[in-house]
């Protein structure tokens, strides 16, 4: 079985995407609208769910929330078959993707080829899972009211299933916030 590590945006940034994308479902007809909009940073086949999220707390502990400029530009992901919205500047994610995807091979997960990771030229925030694909280039400017707002993450989820029930969640790692100071 298939789990996904996904970005997850916050509430109030998920809120702004979802009002700026409600339009889209009756044009687009997807199979499965979002209940979260993530970004999925890594593919892990068959792991051992203990080890793995203890791994993915290790990693995830120095790690602060951050911000995404997303486009208003829709794309298809043909590997994860979802329609997303392409993130600019995804520098961040990337890098993020690449540590995620050496330390968990290097403990023994099976995940993407480190070819896979590099040669990825675009990372998707995902809106819906499969529909028709054919007609996306005509929607170019999605985010019209909120554009140039930057899109904040504010943690990780391990999920067993991309089918966007609020039960395929198999672990939350909150992202440490700079704005509260603790002990």
């Amino acid at each position: 079985m298939k789990y996904y590590l996904v970005a997850l945006l916050d509430k109030e940034s998920g809120k702004a995407i979802e009002n700026s994308t409600r339009h889209l479902i009756k044009k687009i007809k997807p199979k499965k609208k979002t209940a979260f909009y993530g970004i999925v940073l890594e593919t892990i086949e068959d792991p051992d769910l203990f080890k793995l999220e203890e791994i993915i707390k290790d990693m995830a502990k120095p790690i602060r929330l951050f911000k995404i400029d997303v486009q208003g530009k829709l794309s298809y992901d043909e590997k994860l078959k979802t329609i997303g919205l392409e993130v600019l500047n995804f520098g961040y994610v990337k890098s993020l993707s690449r540590n995620f995807n050496t330390m968990l091979s290097l403990h023994g997960f099976k995940v993407r080829e480190e070819s896979e990771v590099e040669e990825k030229e675009s990372v998707q925030l995902v809106l819906y899972n499969g529909g028709i694909t054919k007609d996306l280039n005509q929607y170019q400017n999605v985010l019209r009211k909120n554009a140039g707002i930057r899109y904040r993450v504010d943690r990780f989820e391990l999920w067993k299933n991309f089918n966007f029930k609020k039960d395929s969640v198999v672990a939350t790692i909150p992202l440490k916030d700079p704005n509260i100071i603790s002990l």
